[in-house]
C-alpha cells in the first residue's frame, strides 16, 4: 500500500462515525512472564487484553506445560494469575498459551521455554543507580510501560569470558523494537544492537578485565504498553547468526553450517558480523523432529519450514525441500546448475548479485522460486531470468525473459498479511539454449548481510495449493479488517472464519474446504474455494443446548478428481497487532484452531435450509430464511449478501419486529461467471444485551443468603438473649430461696437461745427457792431449838418458811414446766437441728447451683454478646451485598450492542445457462380474477445446447390462485405461449420473484435459465 493509500485510509478510518459495542470475546494482547525455564514453576499473569472477565483457565499448546488458578489466602481467584509448570522435558521453543473465562477462548500469545533460570525486572529501574542486578547465566523478562520507559540491568564478567546479550520480542508477539546498549564500569558504550523486523537485537562481548557491565534496554521508536514485553539471555552459550543452506531435504537427516560469533569449537572465517569474527561449525539436522513453525511470519505457511534448537539458547528457522541444496559459490561470478535444484545463497556484501546458469529444453516448463521471507529471511530478493544468446561470433547477449520483485500471490489481501517478498517466475522454454537467473537484495546499494539469505528453487511445475485459515474476530459489519480473535461460541451462535488458498504451478481447481473431526455440539457445512480464487469463508456453529466446552478444529482442502484429490490441511494464521509503533500489520502461525463454547446465548441466530445448489445463468434461487430469537429478542434484523459472485444481484432485505421469516432472493445474471462460490447470508441488529446476567444472579443469591443469615443470626440473638434471661430469673430464685433458708435458720437460732435463756432463769429462780427454803427451814430450827424464841418469830419463821417453800413449789412448777418445755424444745432442737442441718445442705446446693447458674448466665451472656456480634456481621454482609447486587444490576443492565450473526454458507455452482429467455407479458402484466393471460416465451439456445425445453411458470413458496401449465417447446422451435391462470378468489396485488423457467437436460443434468415476469392480480 502506497503512503497515499495509507493517508486515505486513515482519513476513511476518521471518517467513520461512532459504532455500537459488539458481543464480547476474550482477547489478550500479552502474558508476563512471557517464558520460563523448563522444570519451573511460577506465576504468569494476563498482561492486557479485553474482555477477560471471569477467567478460570490458561492453556498452553504443549500438554506437559499446565496451570492452576492461583488464589488467594481466602481460596479466592486472583484476577488473571495463574501458577504454570513447566515440564522438565518440554523442549526449548515457541508455544501457544491462551486463556479461557466467560466470554469464550482467547486469541493466542507465544510462550518461550528455554533451559536458563529467568527472573523479572524490578522496577523501578529506570536509572543505572537503580538497575536490576542479573546474574551471568539467566534470562529477564521485562517490559516497556510506556513511551519513555528505559530499564537498566547491572552484571559482573571476568576477564577474557565471552558472553551474549541476545533479546527477543517479535518472537514474543511484542512490537517493542529493543535497542539494546552495553556500558563498561567507565560508563563508555562498549557495544549495541537493535531489531530489525523480525530479526532480533543482540550483542556478542568478551571483556579484557573483570568488569560490571550496565545494560540499557528501551524501545527504539519509543513505543510502550502492556504488550510491549521483552526478554533477553546474558550467557555465554554459543551464539549462531546463521545456517548454510538455510534449508534441508524433506525426509532424511541432513546437515548444514553453522556460522555464529560466539560457536566454541568452531572454525574461524574470514566473515565479522557487528566488528566480531564469524566462526563456523557443522551441524547433523534431522527434519523428522521437526513440527509446525509457531511464531513464524504467515506467509510461512506458503513454505514447509521448522525451529530448530540443536544449539542450546538458539532457535534457527529452517526450511524443507524437495531435495539437498546447492550452495552458491560466493567467489564464482556465474555459477552452474543442473536442473532441478534448490540452490542456497545470499546477498553478503553491497552490491551483491548472484547469478546461476541452466540448460533447457524447448517445450519444457519450469518454475523458478525464491524463498526469503518466507523462512524468515529479511532479504528482499528482485529476480531476473534472461536467456543467453552466443552469436556466431561468440559475441554474448542477453534476452530478459521475466522480472519479478515480489509475491504475486496475497490471498489475505488487506485482512491477513500474506503477501511476500518473494518474488516467483515460470518459464515455458521457447528453445533449446541456456538461460540464467539473476538475483540481487533491492536495496543491494545500501546494504549486504550474510545474514541476507535466500532459497531458489529451479522445478518443473507441478500444480498444489497450500491452505491457512485465519484464527480471528470479525467486526460487526464486515466490513473492516478483522482482528485476533478465536472460535468463542455462544449456545446457537455461528461464527465464520477466512480460509485462504495459496496456488501453485498453475493450480486452477475448486477446493473444497471441509471441518474434520468435530466434538458433538459444533457442525460446519463445507464450503468451496471457486476455480481461479483464492479465499472462503467457512461457519463453525454450536448447537442451542451444545455444552460449554474447548476442543481443537481441523480444517482440509480437496481438489480434484475423487482418485486423484490434493488433500491439503490448513495452518492456523493469528493476527498478532495492527500496524503499531513503526510496525505494519503482523500476523504468524499459532499451533492449532480450538473451537470453544461459553455458557452466553446468541440472542437470534439465521436458518438457511440450503446446504449447496446448481445453477446456471440467468436464474433465479429463492432462499427461505429464518432467524430464532432467544432471550426476549424481537427487533429488526437487516440482512445482507456477502461472497456474491460478479454479475449476481442479492438484494439486502429485513425480517421486521414480530416476523420470523423472509424469502431472499439471488439471480445469477447471463454474465455471471461459470464458477463455483460460498454464499453467505449476515444478518444484523442491534440488540438489548445484559453483559453478565451471571453476576446478577450471584449477587441476588448472595443477599439471599445474606438475609438468611441475618434472620439466623436474629433468631439465635433472640434465643440467647431469653436463655440469659431465664438463667438470671434462676439465680434470682434461687438467691431468694438462700436468703430465706438463711432467715428461717437464724429465727430457729434465736428461738432456741431464748429457750435456753428462759431454762437457765427458770433453773436459776428454783435455785434461789431451794436457797430461800433453806434459810426459812435453817431459820425455823433456829428459833424451834433457842429457848428464847419467840412465838412470833417462829410464826414469822414458819410463815416465811411457808412462803419460801410456796416459791421453792413455784419455783419448782415453773423448772417442772420448763423442764417440760425443755424437752418440748429439745425435742423441737432436735428437729431444728435437723431442719438447719437439712436448710444448711439445701442452702448449699443451692448457692452452688447459684455459682452454677451464674455460669450459665456468663456463658448466655457470652452467647448473646457473640449473637449481636454475629448480627450486626450479619447486617454488614446484607448492607455489602445489597451494594454487591446494586453494582452487579448497573454493570449487567441491557446495553445496546451490535449482533451480527451468520448462516452456515450456501455452496452455489454456476453453470452456464442452455438459453437466452425472453417473455412478453400482454397489458402489463395485469391479470382479473377468473381471467387469463397468454404470454409469448422466446428461447435462444446457445451453442452448446440445441435440445428440447420445458417452460413452468415458478411460483414463491405460498403463493396461491394463479397457475400454469407447463409446456415443451421442441429442439426445433424457439417459441411457444405459456398461460396464466387467475382463480376467482386469486388475493388481488403485485406478484413478487415469479419467473418463468426453461429446464433442458445437459448432459444428465437439468439445467435451467428464468425471465422474471411482472404480473399483477386485479378484480
Amino acid at each position: 500500500m502506497t503512503g497515499r493509500s495509507l493517508l486515505a485510509f486513515a482519513f476513511a478510518l476518521l471518517a467513520v462515525g461512532p459504532v455500537l459495542a459488539q458481543l464480547p470475546q476474550a482477547r489478550i494482547t500479552s502474558v508476563f512472564p512471557p517464558g520460563a525455564q523448563r522444570g519451573a514453576t511460577l506465576d504468569v499473569v494476563v498482561g492486557g487484553g479485553s474482555d477477560l472477565d471471569e477467567l478460570d483457565a490458561m492453556i498452553f499448546s504443549h500438554p506437559e506445560i499446565t496451570a492452576t488458578q492461583k488464589r488467594d489466602a481466602g481460596g479466592n481467584p486472583v484476577a488473571s494469575t495463574f501458577t504454570v509448570t513447566v515440564g522438565g522435558n518440554v523442549p526449548a521453543g515457541l508455544y501457544d498459551v491462551r486463556v479461557r473465562g466467560l466470554f469464550g477462548i482467547s486469541n493466542p500469545r507465544i510462550f518461550r521455554v528455554d533451559s536458563l533460570p529467568e527472573i523479572a525486572e524490578t522496577e523501578p529501574n529506570n536509572a543505572a543507580p537503580q538497575a536490576t542486578p542479573v546474574s551471568l547465566e539467566s534470562i529477564v523478562s521485562g517490559r516497556a510501560n510506556g513511551a519513555t520507559d528505559v530499564d537498566f540491568f547491572r552484571f559482573p564478567v571476568k576477564a577474557g569470558q565471552t558472553f551474549v546479550i541476545r533479546s527477543e520480542a517479535a518472537r514474543l508477539d511484542s512490537p517493542m523494537q529493543p535497542l539494546l546498549q552495553l556500558f563498561n564500569a567507565a560508563g563508555r558504550r562498549v557495544a549495541e544492537s537493535r531489531r530489525v523486523f523480525s530479526q532480533e537485537a543482540s550483542i556478542v562481548h568478551t571483556p579484557a578485565a573483570d568488569e560490571e557491565y550496565l545494560l540499557r534496554v528501551q524501545d527504539a521508536v519509543y513505543g510502550g504498553g502492556d504488550q510491549f514485553v521483552y526478554r533477553f539471555a546474558v550467557d555465554t552459550r554459543p551464539q549462531v547468526d546463521w545456517s548454510a543452506p538455510g534449508f534441508i531435504a524433506a525426509g532424511a537427516a541432513g546437515s548444514v553450517t553453522l556460522y555464529g560469533r560466539h560457536l566454541p569449537g568452531g572454525e574461524a572465517t574470514d566473515l565479522k558480523l557487528g566488528g566480531q569474527p564469524v566462526l563456523k561449525l557443522t551441524a547433523s539436522i534431522d527434519p523428522a523432529t521437526a513440527g509446525q513453525p509457531v511464531g513464524a511470519a504467515a506467509t510461512a505457511a506458503f513454505a514447509q519450514s521448522f525451529w530448530w534448537n540443536g544449539v542450546d539458547g538458539n532457535l534457527l528457522r529452517l526450511g524443507l525441500a524437495p531435495q539437498a541444496a546447492l550452495l552458491e559459490d560466493p567467489a564464482a561470478a556465474e555459477q552452474s546448475t543442473a536442473v532441478p535444484a534448490e540452490v542456497a545463497g545470499r546477498f553478503a556484501e553491497r552490491g551483491d548479485e548472484d547469478v546461476f546458469r541452466f540448460e533447457a529444453k524447448k517445450g519444457d516448463s519450469w518454475v523458478i522460486e525464491v524463498f526469503a521471507q518466507r523462512l524468515g529471511s529479511i532479504a528482499d530478493p528482485l529476480l531476473m531470468i534472461e536467456r543467453i544468446n552466443t552469436a556466431a561470433d561468440g559475441t554474448v547477449t542477453y534476452a530478459r525473459v521475466a522480472t519479478e520483485d515480489d509475491d504475486r500471490q496475497n490471498p489475505g489481501g488487506a485482512d491477513l498479511p500474506t503477501l511476500s517478498d518473494d518474488p516467483s517466475a515460470r518459464l515455458d522454454v521457447p528453445e533449446d539454449g541456456n538461460y540464467r537467473i539473476r538475483l540481487r537484495d533491492r536495496y543491494s546499494d545500501a546494504r549486504g548481510d550474510a545474514r541476507l539469505s535466500y532459497r531458489v528453487s529451479i522445478r518443473k511445475p507441478q500444480p498444489d495449493y497450500s491452505l491457512v485459515v485465519f484464527d480471528s474476530f470479525p467486526s460487526a459489519d464486515g466490513k473492516a479488517p478483522p482482528t485476533s480473535g478465536a472460535i468463542s461460541l455462544r449456545k446457537g451462535g455461528s461464527y465464520e472464519l477466512p480460509v485462504y488458498a495459496y496456488r501453485r504451478d498453475g493450480h486452477n481447481d475448486a477446493i473444497e474446504i471441509a471441518a474434520v473431526n468435530l466434538p458433538a455440539g459444533l457442525s460446519a457445512r463445507p464450503s468451496v474455494i471457486g476455480p481461479g480464487q483464492t479465499t472462503t469463508r467457512i461457519v463453525i456453529t454450536a448447537a442451542p443446548d451444545a455444552p460449554e466446552l474447548l476442543a481443537p478444529v481441523s480444517l482440509q482442502g480437496r481438489s480434484g478428481p475423487a482418485d486423484a484429490a490434493l488433500i491439503r490441511e490448513a495452518r492456523t494464521a493469528t493476527l498478532v497487532h495492527d500496524a503499531l509503533n513503526g510496525l505494519p500489520r503482523t500476523a504468524r502461525l499459532s499451533d492449532s484452531l480450538i473451537a470453544g463454547v461459553m455458557k452466553d446465548e446468541q440472542p437470534f441466530s439465521v436458518v438457511v435450509d440450503i446446504a449447496a445448489a446448481d445453477y446456471s445463468q440467468d436464474q433465479q434461487l429463492l432462499i427461505p430464511v429464518r432467524i430464532v430469537k432467544r432471550n426476549g429478542f424481537d427487533g429488526k434484523v437487516d440482512f445482507a449478501f456477502y461472497n456474491v459472485p460478479g454479475e449476481t444481484d442479492a438484494p439486502a432485505f429485513a425480517i421486521e419486529p414480530g416476523k420470523d421469516s423472509a424469502l431472499a432472493r439471488i439471480y445469477f445474471k447471463e454474465k455471471a461467471p461459470v464458477s463455483a462460490a460460498a454464499i453467505l447470508l449476515h444478518g444484523t441488529s442491534t440488540v438489548a444485551w445484559r453483559r453478565n446476567p451471571w453476576l446478577a444472579e450471584r449477587a441476588r443469591l448472595k443477599v439471599t443468603e445474606a438475609e438468611a443469615s441475618m434472620a439466623t443470626r436474629q433468631t439465635q440473638a433472640q434465643t440467647a438473649e431469653a436463655a440469659l434471661k431465664e438463667q438470671q430469673l434462676k439465680v434470682t430464685a434461687l438467691t431468694e430461696q438462700v436468703k430465706k433458708l438463711g432467715e428461717e435458720l437464724a429465727a430457729y437460732t434465736v428461738q432456741q437461745q431464748k429457750l435456753k435463756e428462759d431454762f437457765t432463769k427458770a433453773v436459776a429462780a428454783q435455785t434461789a427457792s431451794l436457797e430461800t427454803v433453806a434459810k426459812a427451814q435453817a431459820q425455823a430450827a433456829s428459833i424451834k431449838a433457842s429457848a428464847t424464841g419467840k412465838p412470833e418469830e417462829l410464826v414469822a419463821s414458819l410463815k416465811a418458811l411457808q412462803e419460801a417453800a410456796d416459791a421453792l413449789a413455784t419455783a419448782a412448777a415453773k423448772v417442772e414446766e420448763l423442764t417440760t418445755a425443755a424437752d418440748a424444745v429439745a425435742k423441737q432442737v432436735t428437729s431444728v437441728k435437723e431442719l438447719e442441718a437439712a436448710k444448711i445442705r439445701e442452702k448449699a446446693e443451692a448457692e452452688k447451683l447459684v455459682a452454677e447458674k451464674m455460669k450459665d448466665v456468663e456463658t448466655a451472656q457470652a452467647m448473646l454478646t457473640q449473637s449481636m456480634k454475629d448480627l450486626e456481621a450479619a447486617k454488614a454482609a446484607k448492607a455489602a451485598a445489597d451494594d454487591g447486587l446494586k453494582k452487579a444490576e448497573e454493570a449487567t443492565k441491557p446495553n445496546n450492542v451490535a449482533v451480527r450473526a451468520v448462516a452456515d454458507p450456501i455452496v452455489v455452482r454456476i453453470h452456464a445457462g442452455t438459453a437466452r429467455v425472453s417473455a412478453a407479458v400482454p397489458d402489463n402484466g395485469v391479470l382479473k380474477r377468473g381471467g387469463m393471460l397468454a404470454i409469448k416465451v422466446t428461447a435462444a439456445r446457445r451453442k452448446e445446447f440445441t435440445g428440447p425445453l420445458k417452460l413452468t411458470l415458478e411460483l414463491p413458496p405460498g403463493t396461491t390462485g394463479i397457475q400454469a401449465a407447463a409446456v415443451d417447446l421442441p429442439a426445433d422451435q424457439s417459441e411457444a405461449m405459456l398461460t396464466v391462470t387467475a382463480a376467482a378468489d386469486a388475493p388481488v396485488g403485485d406478484l413478487a420473484n415469479v419467473v418463468i423457467r426453461a429446464t433442458g437436460d445437459v448432459s444428465g443434468r437439468a439445467a435451467a435459465t428464468d425471465v422474471p415476469v411482472a404480473i399483477k392480480i386485479a378484480e
